[in-house]
């Protein structure tokens, strides 16, 4: 059977429509949503219905689950064709849960150079992190996977492959991408992990196309989205084996944990000195590599998603993101350790207890 993706859609609107108790926000971007796709070619249209209707479903799905509409107004809802994101289907489970939360935000900015499209389609900003879906699509429909077109733009290139800035600053930031997303594998989740933006903010994005020998250029305005958000760090550094260590920050929300661990030695020591005069049994290749798991008082264990870190001013600052946990824990436990040999050598004196707000 054809499918008919008009006719599917101007009946779900329809029964959408005729549903009275929908919430007015859900409504406003259900309307949106439909516009947008009402003003894109067939074909574009079946390509990025999904990413288009992630924050309507985020929504949707809320709602549903907390018995806030009849079922007939939930039975309506679940029956809008194709609803999803990258971030819902491919994510991890914060990014799960950010979509389900209503905390992403529908980008859909693209830019055209030689044929190949680039388009940001989904972001989220939770002060912890900034993750956004980036696709790559060509006019002959013929879509080399990201991962493969990215090692050919990044090899042998002096200039950077992608900059991001913040208000026109450039951002000094690692990132992380995933490849291989979804069933077209031409779609990665790009992650950055800031510390010091603003909640609001204008993100530039440069990705470097080495044929064309300029930049696919994006500007989109951030808003950080999570509002139930905790921001906590430890009043007195730890002190061990001439280690300073303390929690410069951690930031907990719905969809992230952010740690930021600073390490320093004695008053006046530089980075250098600091790695001498802290034992062998701390460092890998001579320089010092500790590593931390994040648990709640439950026992649980969080997931590591990345890091990243660097030194500056005597101080070793290195920063750390991980799933959220199921709920909001009301302590978080940071156990610093070194790996010898596959196993995991805890150091106890530099463990920190951390209380978390209500």
């Amino acid at each position: 059977m054809k499918y008919d993706l008009n006719h599917e859609l101007e009946q779900a609107k329809d029964e959408i429509e005729e549903a009275q108790e929908l919430p007015e926000a859900i409504r406003m971007r259900l309307n949106s949503t439909y516009q947008i796709l009402e003003n894109n070619p067939p074909v574009q249209k079946k390509r990025r219905l999904t990413g288009l209707l992630m924050g309507v479903v985020a929504s949707v799905l809320l709602i549903i689950g907390s018995g806030f509409i009849s079922p007939v107004m939930a039975e309506a809802l679940k029956n809008i064709p194709i609803i999803g994101s990258i971030f819902l289907n491919d994510g991890d489970e914060g990014l799960k849960t950010a979509s389900r939360q209503g905390m992403t935000m529908d980008i859909d900015q693209s830019v055209t150079l030689d044929e190949t499209t680039l388009r940001i389609s989904e972001l989220m900003y939770d002060g912890g992190r900034l993750s956004m879906v980036l696709t790559r699509e060509t006019e002959n429909g013929e879509n080399k996977a990201f991962g493969s077109w990215w090692d050919e733009m990044s090899k042998n290139n002096e200039i950077n492959t992608i900059r991001f800035y913040a208000d026109g600053k450039e951002l000094n930031l690692g990132y992380g991408m995933s490849m291989a997303i979804g069933e077209e594998k031409n779609s990665v989740i790009l992650t950055l992990s800031p510390d010091g933006l603003p909640d609001e903010f204008d993100l530039g994005v440069e990705v470097w196309h080495i044929e064309k020998q300029q930049p696919f250029t994006f500007n989109i305005p951030v808003k950080n989205s999570a509002v139930d958000r905790v921001s906590i760090k430890s009043e007195e550094p730890k002190i061990h084996d001439n280690i300073h260590m303390s929690i410069s920050s951690l930031k907990i929300t719905p969809a992230t944990m952010q740690l930021i661990v600073s390490i320093s030695g004695k008053p006046g020591q530089d980075l250098k000195e600091l790695d001498q005069s802290v034992p062998d049994k701390y460092k890998t290749g001579g320089f010092i590599n500790i590593d931390y798991e994040v648990v709640n008082e439950k026992g649980e264990l969080a997931q590591l998603l990345g890091g990243s870190g660097g030194g500056t001013d005597g101080v070793l600052k290195t920063r750390y993101m991980y799933e959220p946990f199921p709920t909001k824990p009301k302590s978080i436990t940071i156990r610093p350790y070194v790996q010898n040999s596959g196993d995991k050598i805890y150091i106890p004196e530099l463990e920190f207890h951390l209380l978390v707000e209500e």
